[in-house]
């Protein structure tokens, strides 16, 4: 079983599904006058225009919309969180802008998992022995994609890729990178958007195990 200290978190991220989200009106005076982001924030990029918006802070919080996603990520490189800054702050924007007719909410985030030469390890885990003749290239590799159902239309997609991330001395670290998306089929209204949001502890310690089981055993 894998030990949630050995797991890296990479980043965050809330995607919010609408029939029609308006980017317009994601500019840095409105998440400042309406209190969803501190006043003092200053972007380092900030792009607003009718079919795109765009602001990044350089707290490495980053705000995209367009008409169909609102998307708010926040990267780390740290072990796990209770607690997210970018959950509070899409709540209140949500909350501000409770007339807009969302449907589905993602919690998201992408996790590495420390192992030597990552692709050899997915393969030999998960592709069955004997079904590839011995000439095939040497080259075969495995990403294996996962969908597991939390119930309440509640689906937890887990890919699993090779890779590597920055370690804290700066060094590159070959890693398993799984990017997880906790999916709430929708459509949802604000309230049940913002309870789903106020879940991600739970959704989170979810994740964690499923990576146990899916990353533990012998195969290394």
């Amino acid at each position: 079983m894998q030990d949630e200290s050995s797991y890296w978190l990479q980043s965050a991220s809330i995607v919010v599904t609408a029939e029609y989200h308006n980017p317009s009106i994601l500019t840095p005076d409105f998440l400042r006058s309406q209190r969803i982001v501190p006043a003092d924030w200053e972007p380092t990029e900030s792009v607003t225009t009718p079919g795109f918006s765009l602001i990044r802070f350089p707290n490495q919080i980053e705000w995209t919309v367009n008409q169909l996603n609102l998307t708010v990520t926040e990267q780390y490189e740290s072990e796990f969180d209770q607690n997210y800054q970018i959950d509070q702050m899409v709540v209140s924007y949500l909350v501000k802008l409770s007339y807009v007719p969302y449907k589905n909410l993602g919690l998201n985030c992408l996790i590495a998992v420390k192992r030597n030469d990552p692709q050899q390890w997915l393969t030999k885990r998960y592709l069955r022995d004997g079904i590839w003749p011995h000439d095939s290239p040497n080259t075969l590799t495995m990403t294996p994609k996962f969908t597991l159902d939390l119930g309440d239309n509640v689906y937890c997609h887990v890919l699993l890729e090779a890779g590597d991330y920055q370690g804290p001395d700066s060094q590159r670290i070959p890693a398993i990178m799984a990017n997880c998306n906790v999916h709430h089929q929708g459509p949802l209204d604000v309230e049940g958007l913002c309870d789903a949001i106020g879940r991600r502890p739970k959704r989170q310690d979810f994740v964690i195990a499923s990576l146990g089981r899916l990353l533990g055993g012998s195969k290394t």
